[in-house]
């Protein structure tokens, strides 16, 4: 199995050790809709999306709010809660048929107590990661609806071409409807 081109990319380290770790990362079909993360479970497992698409939502009082989507090739877990061990604040859920590679916790750390080396490149990985879903959180605060689902458009196109709009509008903070009303309006222009 070759490694996925993200992981190679951000984790150089990893792909240097690739022919003894590959038989670490397990894979596993999911059908759309497959919960492989529920909040309030601690999470043991990391993803690799091989194909397919996954989301990371968080449960408000009843309102869905996504939180990020994750295409081919891209890690996914809710990384405090597997870093830390304590309850996810977030499921983790396929929206299309998809095949991941998993990555057990205890795998994990026996990769970083066998490769100290990776350690510094998986922390960048993590941090990178939170800076986003920080840039994520600033724009919902920043930016009216409109620019926020025109940024998206120019920023993500895939976001908008393969999710269904019920997700991207809980991504973008607002109602289904309320999207639908900005692309009409947006589309009469």
């Amino acid at each position: 199995m070759e490694i996925p081109a993200y992981l190679a990319q951000k984790l150089p380290e990893i792909a240097e050790h690739w022919p003894e770790l590959h038989d670490l990362f397990v894979p596993k079909q999911v059908p759309a809709g497959t919960t492989l993360l529920a909040e309030g479970d601690v999470a043991t497992t990391g993803f690799i999306v091989v194909h397919g698409a996954l989301r990371l939502w968080h449960n408000s009082d009843g309102r869905d709010i996504t939180l990020q989507f994750f295409f081919e090739n891209q890690v996914v877990s809710s990384f405090e809660s597997f870093y830390l061990g304590q309850p996810s604040g977030f499921s983790i859920e396929s929206f299309e048929e998809s095949a991941v590679l998993m990555l057990s916790k205890a795998d994990f750390d026996r990769i970083r107590q066998k490769y100290p080396t990776i350690e510094p490149a998986i922390t960048r990985f993590v941090c990178e990661r939170f800076i986003a879903y920080r840039n994520i959180f600033f724009d919902q605060l920043q930016h009216s609806p409109v620019e926020r689902y025109q940024q998206l458009a120019a920023d993500e196109p895939e976001i908008i071409a393969r999710v269904p709009l019920h997700l991207v509008a809980s991504y973008l903070g607002m109602t289904p409807v309320s999207l639908s009303r900005i692309r009409t309006r947006l589309n009469d222009n």
